[in-house]
Parts: C-alpha cells; sequence; structure tokens
C-alpha cells in the first residue's frame, strides 16, 4: 500500500492517438476504484511528459488510468511515473 502525490505521463510516440479525457483511479482490492486526480477537460495526453499533483491521504496498492475519449484507433501511454511518499 502507497500514498502517491504525483503521477507522470506521456501519450504515444507519433502524437497522433492522443488521449483526451481521462481520470487516474485507485484501488486496495482491484474491483472498488476511488478517483485519485480528474484534470480538466480536454487534457491531451501527446508525445510530452506531463506530471499532475494528487492530493489525497488515502494508501492504494491498484492503480489505473481510465480514458473517456481519445483519438484513432489505438490510442495509450507510452510512459506512466507513480511518485509515492516514503515512509
Amino acid at each position: 500500500m502507497v500514498r502517491v502525490w504525483k503521477v507522470a505521463l506521456r501519450g504515444r510516440e507519433t502524437n497522433t492517438q492522443r488521449i483526451y479525457r481521462w481520470k487516474i483511479q485507485g484501488s486496495t482490492d482491484g474491483e472498488n476504484y476511488v478517483t485519485l486526480y480528474e484534470p480538466p477537460n480536454p487534457t491531451p495526453l501527446g508525445n510530452i511528459v506531463k506530471q499532475f499533483v494528487i492530493d489525497t491521504r488515502d494508501k492504494f496498492n491498484h492503480f489505473r488510468l481510465f480514458c473517456f475519449q481519445a483519438e484513432g484507433p489505438n490510442p495509450g501511454l507510452s510512459y506512466m511515473q507513480l511518485f509515492i511518499y516514503s515512509d
């Protein structure tokens, strides 16, 4: 279980299959997820690394990027990093 304070994301290398609407979620059981960060829409994830601060005091052991809207037939990430607090 870890507490995340920031996430870094980068979309596909070609910058033609961007994710526009998305949110980061966390879970303690892998089934029930809560939203940790949802950016103002649209917030595209292109081919440049972007960092987003997460404001939570809770700890999780499962994380996911939940996508609502994207372009192209095969959008996705080329990079994702979670920054955690050390105990």
